[in-house]
C-alpha cells in the first residue's frame, strides 16, 4: 500500500503596519488593499500594493503582502525577493518568516526554508506549522527519524490534528514503526474524514494482520475518496481472511475493469472463481494472468489443473511444463505428479516415466504412482518391465484390481491367454465394477473362440459403464463378425 503525505503548508496571511514611520494616508491605503484581498478581490489588491509599492519600496508592511500575494498564487521565485526584502526591513516579523520558509519549499530550497522555520521557532516556540513544515522537509528528504520527533513536537501544540497525525504515520511507517504508525493514522482517520488517514489506516492494519480494522478504514475510504487498485486487493483480501468471501467476490467482480495490466488481480479472481466452481470463468482469469506473466508458477498450474478436467492434455502439459524464470512452481512434487498426468494422457511416456520413478525413490510405499509407472511401462511397450511393477504392487495390495489387470494385460500381450484369463478373472473377482477387467477379458475369450461368452461380458460392461470407448468399439466389432 502506497501512504500519502497531505498538504504541506499552513500560508499565513501577514498582519500590516508592522513597522516604519508613514503618513496616515498611505497607512490607510495599505488598510484599503489589504481589505479588497480579505473581500476576495486578490487581482485588485495586488494592483493596488504594486502601486504602493512603486511609491515606497522599502515598506515591509507592503513588500510582505505582495510576497504573500504571490505565494497564495504559488508563484514562489515572484514571492521570495519582496519577502526577503520584508524579513530585512522587519526581522521579527512571524508572519513573513513562515511565509518566506514556504516559498522556498514551494522553489524546492529547502535547506533555506529550514532556516526560516527554525528562526521562526526560536521567536516564537508555540507556531506548529513551523515544526510540522519542517518534518515534511525531513520527510522529502528521508530523514524519517527526524521528521518524526517534529510532528511530536507539532502534535505537543496541536494535538487534534489530523494532518499532523498522518504525517507522523508516514514517518513512523517508513522506519518499520508498523504498530505506532497505525496508532497515528487510526487517530488521524478519527478526527477527520480524509480517505487518504482512512487509507494509511486500513494500509497499516493490514501489515499488522488486523483484517478487521483494515475492512473498516479501507471501505470507508473507498466510499469517499479515489478507488486505487491496492486499496481494492487490500480490502478483498480481507475480506477473504474473515470468511466474507461474497464481498471479496463481489469487489472483484464490480472493479474488473480497472484491472486490465495488474496480475494479482487477475490471480485473485480466477481463485475466487475457481473456489465458487465456476471453471470457465476461472479460466478466463488466469488466462488474462497468464498473458501479463507467462512464467508465474502458480497461474500456469491453474491453468493446467482446469485443462486436465477439461482433457485438454495437451493443453493442460504445457501448462504443466517448468519455464525458466517461474520460480520452480512446477517442480514441486504436486507440479511433477500434474506434468507427469497429463504427459501421460497424451502418450509422452518419456517426460511421464522419470518423474514417476523420481516421486517411488522419494517413497517406494506410494502404489499410485507405481501403478501409474507400470502402465506408462506396458503402453510404452516394455511388457517385462511393467509385469514386474504389476506384481510388485500387488504384493503390497493383494485386492488390487488394477495390477491384476495389468498382469493379465501383459500375459494377453505375450498370448498367454490362460494366465491373461485368470488374471482378469481375478480383477472382475476383486472388484465388480472394474469395467476394463470385463472388456479385456472380453478380448481374452474371443482369442480362445469364446465370442458368444465374450459378447455377454462386454453387454454386461456396457451396462455398467455405457461410455467406455473401448467396450462399445469391441462389442460392435464382434456383434459384426457373428
Amino acid at each position: 500500500m502506497r501512504f500519502y503525505v497531505a498538504a504541506l503548508l499552513a500560508i499565513a496571511v501577514t498582519s500590516a503596519f508592522a513597522q516604519g514611520t508613514i503618513d496616515n494616508a498611505f497607512k490607510q491605503r495599505v488598510a484599503d488593499a489589504a481589505g479588497k484581498y480579505k473581500a476576495g478581490n486578490s487581482t485588485e489588491a495586488m494592483n493596488d500594493f504594486m502601486a504602493l509599492y512603486k511609491e515606497n519600496p522599502k515598506n515591509a508592511d507592503v513588500d510582505s503582502w505582495i510576497g504573500f500575494l504571490h505565494l497564495r498564487n504559488k508563484e514562489g521565485n515572484l514571492a521570495i525577493p519582496f519577502l526577503e526584502q520584508a524579513r530585512a526591513l522587519n526581522p521579527k516579523d512571524l508572519e513573513v518568516l513562515n511565509n518566506l520558509g514556504n516559498a522556498y519549499v514551494l522553489t524546492g530550497q529547502n535547506s533555506r526554508a529550514m532556516s526560516a522555520y527554525k528562526e521562526l521557532i526560536k521567536l516564537d516556540g508555540s507556531r506548529f506549522q513551523a515544526h510540522y513544515n519542517i518534518g515534511n522537509i525531513q520527510l522529502e528528504e528521508r530523514n524519517f527519524s527526524g521528521a518524526e520527533e517534529s510532528f511530536n513536537m507539532a502534535l505537543k501544540l496541536k494535538k487534534d490534528s489530523a494532518q499532523i497525525l498522518n504525517n507522523l504515520g508516514v514517518a513512523q511507517d517508513a522506519q518499520n514503526k508498523v504498530k505506532e504508525s497505525f496508532v497515528s493514522f487510526k487517530a488521524a482517520a478519527d478526527r477527520d474524514s480524509n480517505p487518504t488517514y482512512a487509507r494509511n489506516a486500513g494500509a497499516s492494519a493490514y501489515k499488522l494482520k488486523n483484517y478487521s480494522d483494515t475492512i473498516t478504514y479501507l471501505e470507508r475510504a473507498m466510499k469517499s475518496g479515489k478507488q486505487d487498485s491496492k486499496t481494492i486487493l487490500a480490502l478483498a483480501d480481507s475480506y477473504g481472511k474473515m470468511g466474507k468471501t461474497d464481498k471479496m467476490m463481489d469487489l472483484y467482480e464490480k472493479y474488473k475493469d480497472a484491472f486490465d495490466g495488474d496480475f494479482n488481480y487477475f490471480f485473485n479472481l480466477g481463485v475466487l472463481r475457481k473456489s465458487a466452481g465456476n471453471m470457465e470463468g476461472a479460466e478466463a482469469a488466469f488466462l488474462k494472468a497468464n498473458q501479463i506473466n507467462p512464467k508465474d508458477g502458480d497461474t500456469r498450474q491453474n491453468l493446467g489443473v482446469i485443462m486436465f478436467k477439461k482433457r485438454s492434455f495437451d493443453d493442460a502439459k504445457s501448462f504443466f511444463e517448468p519455464m525458466d524464470g517461474d520460480g520452480g512452481i512446477t517442480m514441486t512434487l504436486e507440479g511433477k505428479r500434474n506434468l507427469a498426468a497429463a504427459a501421460s494422457r497424451v502418450g509422452d511416456y518419456r517426460t511421464a516415466m522419470p518423474i514417476w520413478s523420481e516421486i517411488l525413490t522419494m517413497n517406494k510405499d506410494d502404489q499410485e504412482v507405481r501403478l501409474l509407472l507400470a502402465d506408462a511401462m506396458f503402453n510404452s511397450g516394455d511388457s517385462k518391465a511393467s509385469l514386474t511393477m504389476y506384481k510388485q504392487i500387488l504384493a503390497a495390495k493383494p485386492n488390487s484390481a488394477s495390477a491384476l489387470d495389468g498382469i493379465g494385460r501383459c500375459h494377453l500381450r505375450s498370448a498367454s491367454y490362460a494366465a491373461a484369463e485368470a488374471s482378469f478373472k481375478s480383477a472382475i473377482k476383486a472388484d465388480k465394477s472394474f469395467v476394463p477387467a470385463y472388456n479385456n477379458l472380453a478380448v481374452v475369450l474371443e482369442k480362445m473362440n469364446k465370442r458368444s461368452e465374450a459378447i455377454a461380458l462386454l453387454v454386461k460392461a456396457a451396462s455398467m459403464d455405457e461410455n467406455n470407448s473401448d467396450v462399445q468399439k469391441n462389442l460392435k466389432r464382434m456383434r459384426a463378425a457373428g
